[in-house]
């Protein structure tokens, strides 16, 4: 929910930022005037600084300069990309643009949001590996805690038993778990699948050894085994902890995407708005249309 309530501030504030107008529209103020004159009839239009006139059916178009057209000073346009991209807002407070506070609270908003969902989600990682090892793995493995990789983890909440690593230590080499509805069990059923062994004699079959390769590099060893107890509800929280480290893990990565997309936005808002302001003034361009009847 805290979540979810700070990014929706994130994205109101990167939408306040967007530039409806760098500049702004010019203003025009005038009048408009009826004249009648000798042989000369015709509306006469004051517009600034567009001025326009109208007299009869023929005219001239003129078009000049005022005396402050040219270009405006400022930061450029390259110092304006890096400063931005490297602290959003940057450039948008050099050049004297308020959304600079839009851009500055998103970047602030966005880094708590992923500080905080990542160690969120490494809090709940480590609370559900030391929740496996008391809960399924610490009375049924012989050997020193090892924590596994992530598909390891999520193993362990579909299967209820890893089975055994070798079900009869009494014989000689590596004698496979027999029983498909364990984990280690089914890797062997899949071996001798694949490499059609007999299931009568598998090791009197071409491709035992082949199998029995698979059946070392899929299945799982001593520090690896484990059982959950029937019943207890064990296995259900511990699938309810990876769930909750998972959806963590996922605003976690929201959060970053969102504080690189500040980054970059606010540094093409400083680079536009750099190029723009290095354009002569539209404000400072006057026209004038005069229309006079023969």
């Amino acid at each position: 929910m805290r979540f979810g309530l700070g990014l929706a501030a994130v994205l109101v504030a990167v939408a306040a930022a967007l530039p409806g107008s760098l500049h702004g529209s010019p203003q025009y103020s005038g009048s408009a005037v009826r004249s009648q004159q000798s042989g000369v009839s015709g509306d006469t239009v004051s517009l600034s600084p567009t001025s326009t006139r109208f007299h009869g059916r023929a005219g001239t178009l003129h078009a000049f300069p005022s005396p402050d057209t040219g270009s405006r000073g400022g930061l450029g346009e390259g110092e304006a990309f890096l400063s931005s991209l490297v602290v959003p807002g940057l450039a948008q407070y050099r050049q004297r643009q308020h959304r600079w506070i839009a851009y500055a609270g998103a970047e602030i908003v966005s880094a708590v949001l992923y500080l905080g969902a990542r160690a969120d989600a490494l809090g709940l990682r480590d609370e559900y590996r030391a929740f496996a090892w008391s809960a399924a793995r610490s009375g049924f493995s012989t050997e020193p805690r090892q924590d596994g990789d992530f598909e390891y983890y999520e193993r362990l909440t579909r299967w209820p038993t890893s089975g055994r690593w070798d079900s009869d230590s009494a014989l000689e080499g590596l004698q496979p778990e027999r029983d498909p509805s364990t984990y280690n069990g089914s890797v062997w059923a899949l071996a001798m699948d694949i490499y059609n062994l007999d299931p009568t004699a598998p090791q009197g079959s071409p491709g035992y050894a082949r199998a029995l390769d698979y059946y070392r590099e899929n299945g799982y060893g001593p520090p690896f085994l484990w059982t959950w107890r029937e019943g207890s509800g064990d296995q259900r929280r511990f699938a309810g902890l990876i769930t909750s480290s998972d959806s963590r893990f996922r605003d976690a990565r929201l959060a970053l995407g969102i504080l690189v997309a500040n980054h970059v936005f606010s540094a093409l808002d400083g680079f536009i708005t750099a190029r723009l302001r290095a354009l002569p003034d539209v404000d400072g361009v006057a026209l004038t249309v005069s229309l006079r009847a023969r």
